[in-house]
């Protein structure tokens, strides 16, 4: 059985559509009716429902911003839209936003029969088809591509795998990896969608998706030679696992130097070919172990990296970078945000396990003086400055973390030996110093309500905008430090109020409604119902007695 909502600022409108849908055969058990976009989402929040039919223009809260609302709240409830403009941009908007259908005033019985049929079976099956998982052909191909893709990112940064791990994920991803005789290598390649084609015009966000789809496809032909494979990495990036064969005659084999160049060079040639994009490509060292490969990848991204410093530079080899001495300070500084990272993400005491690492690798460089305190001072300077990301005020222990007060008078060794109880104690504070700017931003959600729960246009965004964080983020954030959602909080409010009301004033139920943020009485006493158990006429007789009964 199924339960519908209707939204119509005309309520003899309303009132038809539900009697029609009530007497049809569509197995309809239940329709609610609603005469603005926010009393509609009040029924949403507090109850299930499994479609809505609504009005495009309505006085508060019009139809096409009530289906933003509910595409943010409830991306996969159908809607279809019954509205008397035949304006093309209200129904282009409508089905942009997933409407299901548009139809215009006065609409035809039989059709709205049949469209409404249609949807309803559309999300039957959609839900039926979720439980049984039968897919057709072309979706069980993309469900395979998936898996393959999330095969290779798994293999080029998973560090702990065990040896039965890899000839699973090889076996998922098919295609030329082997497990021995060859020695691998990581091309990481950065394409620049600013500007190309052959149009070579600005990229919009579809060109890039088919550039760097097709991108894909050229770097697997040209890799074949190599028994590559490619896929899409982070942004505008693409990765190329190489295998080079060591088996063959040494008469023939050419220098792994030399195909890796060919290799570089290759991709760029025949991206700029093929697609007139230009590309950076980033080439890690050599490994004769398929485990080494989260390493490689590491490599590739520091080398590519590089491009910034050189940026007519078009193949960059990390083995460079090493012979040149760049690559411990990048290194180093890879490792210190691996640092704050987890710092910044990690609820728990304890110390991360990278702090060991930096720990002794700060130990061996003692003896290089100018070196570590570069180190060190990168290091300490970037956990202190974690305290002012917070947006907190400085304080006196803000200033105990600050490293020219901490470390004065310490040398090498000393500072070594206090960086962990250093790093331990600006935790916690940390730690305590998001605690705190999380609960002043719900704080002063909490006030925002308090001040505008009487107006009956108030939306989710109107709330985000006063602390100036998106609505999806502020519903997160309210929810992870009350335990209850920003509407269910807002409605609480007002039937708080409304229960105040009730007990200490003679004001009818209508006055009630419009004070705490309801415009329809109808709607006011459904939801305090919902909440309490009674309607606002029964509460106040229990609250205040028989003898004192005021009308509602």
């Amino acid at each position: 059985m199924y339960k519908i909502l209707v939204v119509d600022d005309e309520p003899t409108v309303s009132s038809g559509i539900k009697n029609y849908l009530m007497r049809s055969e569509l197995q309809i058990d239940h329709v609610e009716t609603a005469i603005n976009g926010f009393e509609a989402l009040d029924c949403l929040r507090m109850d299930i429902y499994d479609l809505v039919l609504t009005d495009i223009q309505m006085g508060m809260m019009n139809g096409i911003e009530l289906m933003e609302a509910i595409l943010l709240e409830q991306p996969h409830l159908p809607v279809i839209v019954i509205s008397a403009h035949e304006k093309f941009e209200f129904a282009k908007r409508s089905l942009r936003l997933g409407a299901k259908d548009y139809l215009i005033k006065p609409v035809e019985l039989d059709e709205l029969i049949r469209v409404v049929g249609k949807a309803l079976i559309e999300k039957k099956e959609i839900g039926r088809q979720t439980l049984q998982r039968p897919e057709s052909t072309s979706a069980m191909d993309n469900r395979l591509l998936k898996k393959r893709h999330e095969a290779l990112i798994e293999l080029v940064t998973e560090k702990d795998l065990q040896e039965k791990d890899y000839a699973d994920l090889l076996r998922e991803i098919g295609g030329p990896l082997k497990e021995e005789g060859y020695w691998y290598g990581i091309a990481a390649v950065h394409l620049n969608l600013s500007k190309g084609g052959f149009s070579n015009q600005d990229i919009t966000l579809v060109d890039r998706k088919l550039l760097k789809y097709a991108s894909v496809n050229i770097l697997e032909e040209s890799l074949s030679d190599w028994c590559g494979v490619a896929f899409y990495g982070f942004g505008n990036q693409l990765v190329c696992v190489i295998q080079l064969n060591v088996s063959e005659p040494l008469d023939t084999r050419m220098s792994m130097n030399s195909q890796l160049n060919l290799i570089g060079q290759t991709i760029i040639m025949n991206l700029k070919q093929y697609l007139n994009v230009d590309v950076t490509v980033g080439v890690s060292t050599l490994s004769p172990e398929i485990t080494t490969l989260p390493r490689l990848m590491e490599e590739a991204n520091a080398a590519i990296e590089w491009r910034k410093l050189h940026p007519n530079n078009k193949v960059l080899y990390y083995e460079d970078m090493s012979a040149l001495g760049n690559l411990r300070m990048m290194e180093w500084a890879a490792l210190v945000e691996t640092v704050v990272l987890q710092l910044k993400t990690d609820t728990d005491a304890h110390l991360p396990d990278e702090l060991y690492h930096v720990v002794k690798v700060l130990s061996s460089l003692k003896k290089s003086d100018g070196l570590f305190h570069s180190c060190f001072g990168l290091l300490v300077y970037r956990l202190y400055g974690l305290l002012f990301d917070n947006g907190q005020e400085a304080s006196s222990s803000f200033r105990h973390y600050d490293p020219d007060v901490y470390y004065r008078g310490m040398d090498s060794s000393q500072k070594v030996d206090c960086l962990k109880s250093y790093v331990q104690g600006l935790s916690s504070l940390i730690r305590e110093s998001i605690s705190k700017r999380d609960q002043t931003v719900v704080s002063r959600i909490s006030a925002y309500i308090h001040q505008h729960f009487g107006n009956h246009e108030l939306k989710i965004q109107d709330i985000a905008g006063e602390v100036h964080f998106s609505a999806a983020y502020v519903s997160y954030l309210f929810k992870k430090e009350t335990n209850k959602n920003v509407w269910d909080y807002v409605s609480e409010v007002r039937i708080e109020e409304a229960k105040h009301l009730l007990a200490t004033t003679d004001l009818k139920r209508y006055e009630i409604s419009y004070q705490v943020g309801y415009q329809s009485p109808e709607h006011f006493s459904r939801m305090f119902k919902r909440f309490l158990g009674s309607s606002p006429a029964d509460y106040r007789k229990e609250i205040r007695g028989n003898s004192s009964e005021a009308p509602v």
